[in-house]
């Protein structure tokens, strides 16, 4: 090398040891002109490697790393220094400039970790099956009504938490395979109808997804870069509830009697029973919702809030329901359990009763003793069948179906809708007329009265 601290043209793990601060040693490449490893002992003790080769007539050289001269000290071994610069050796062959093409795969390198970087960062802000539908909850607050707030609420626990897999997937991953294993589920327990819900529930979830991310000022982060809807592609059998099912004269009369006797129902519950009932069949659900405020025994009237369609509060009307002196006993007898609390209609005084809770309690009629009577036990019904009962009733007693409709607050469209949906209080006067010829035909279903008052039959006539 033309130095005297240099050493022969190939070395050994023990030459390299014995270096000291200045000395240099060589390592040559198998190869004519495939260069060198140049070994340089700085003045700290480490040993400096270097790939050393001719380019251009010019010797250049490139950094690859120290010497690992003990166990403990960091480097590589000699070994691994010789196979990395054959490595660079190779380069220097095919590329000529060993240190730009260093350089520039670095670069690239630099870039590509960048790159990854951002992917990773991407697929994770990337929502899950869970996220989107949580996200799509979020979405209906204020615009959908709380009930079905709470109703999504709770069919994502029940129905679909279960399925712990399928939530983490990432929502674009979601097929129709999967949609399917969260339905069927539900279908074979015999929940058909709300196997058929829980379908459009999914399927306005992944299509608030599709457009979640162009919402400006959204708040939520996650993105889900969805291309399809899954759920749109399953198709559930549309379920008919029962739509016939009215109870009898003597199956209301043997109802009213002893429900509030029935074991599992509690005195408000059977006293929901008999208030629905006394006021023409009104909406069970629309009624457990009503507080205190709604009431006006005063002028014997309850407001309801009817909330129809998608646009859940925005299409929200008033329904004013007059009370006859049945209702109101009803109402009283209500006022002394639960006068401290917001709601009539409560079992706990922290929310009104659930949707769940009257099927629950009819079922447990349909259970007790009370539901067999002269020997055959009573077909099964469900709470809404009571507000068919009633329409019933009032047509075979002669009340007109237009007052029917007013009274029950249903198929208000053309001339009703114009006359009283923008004004409750107008219509009270026809509705009192509906609900007294109701109650007349009440009180002879529940053997009150033997036949109907005078007065009661000329009312009815003059509405036929």
């Amino acid at each position: 090398m033309g130095s005297a601290s240099n050493t022969s043209k190939m070395t050994t793990d023990a030459t390299l040891r014995a270096l000291k601060p200045g000395a240099t040693a060589t390592d040559s490449l198998p190869g004519r002109g495939a260069g060198s490893i140049y070994f340089e002992c700085r003045p700290s003790g480490v040993v400096a490697a270097s790939y050393r080769y001719m380019r251009d007539g010019k010797r250049c050289k490139v950094s690859i790393g120290n010497y690992k001269v003990s166990a403990r000290d960091a480097g590589l071994a000699l070994t691994a220094l010789r196979a990395e610069a054959q490595r660079l050796a190779r380069i220097a062959k095919e590329h000529g400039d060993v240190k730009a093409y260093v350089e520039q795969q670095e670069a690239i390198a630099v870039v590509e970790r960048a790159e990854r970087q951002r992917q990773a960062e991407t697929e994770a802000s990337k929502g899950s099956f869970a996220d989107l539908f949580l996200d799509y909850i979020e979405a209906r607050r204020g615009k959908a009504t709380p009930g079905v707030v709470k109703e999504l609420e709770r069919l994502f626990k029940t129905n679909m938490q279960p399925h712990a897999g399928i939530m983490a997937m990432k929502a674009r991953d979601v097929r129709t395979d999967n949609i399917l294993a969260v339905l069927n589920p539900i279908w074979e327990r015999g929940s058909k109808v709300q196997a058929e819900r829980m379908r459009s529930f999914l399927v306005a979830a992944f299509n608030h997804g599709l457009t979640a991310e162009s919402v400006v000022g959204r708040a939520n982060a996650k993105v889900y870069s969805l291309e399809l809807n899954p759920a749109a592609m399953v198709k559930v059998e549309k379920v008919s509830a029962p739509v016939v099912r009215a109870l009898s004269d003597t199956e209301l009369r043997t109802f009213w009697e002893t429900i509030d006797s029935t074991e599992g129902v509690g005195p408000v519950m059977a006293l929901l029973f008999q208030f629905v009932i006394a006021t023409g069949g009104q909406r069970i659900k629309n009624i457990m919702e009503t507080t205190w405020a709604d009431y006006n025994l005063e002028a014997g009237t309850v407001r309801l809030m009817h909330r129809k369609g998608r646009g859940g509060q925005t299409q929200s009307r008033v329904h004013l329901v007059p009370l006859t002196p049945r209702a109101i006993q009803i109402i009283e007898q209500v006022r002394i359990i639960n006068g401290d609390f917001a709601w009539p209609w409560t079992t706990n005084g922290k929310q009104h009763i659930v949707i769940s809770s009257p099927t629950h309690a009819v079922a447990d009629w349909l259970d007790s003793k009370h539901a067999v009577i002269e020997q055959q036990q009573t077909p099964s019904f469900s709470p809404r069948d009571l507000r068919r009962t009633c329409t019933q009733l009032m047509q075979k007693h002669g009340v007109d179906d237009r007052l029917s409709d007013l009274l029950q607050a249903h198929g208000q469209t053309g001339v009703v809708a114009s006359h009283y949906r923008n004004n409750p209080e107008a219509a009270l006067p026809e509705k009192r007329r509906a609900v007294e010829l109701f109650d007349g035909a009440l009180a002879l279903v529940l053997g009150e009265v033997k036949e109907r008052a005078d007065n009661v039959v000329l009312l009815s006539s003059r509405m036929v």
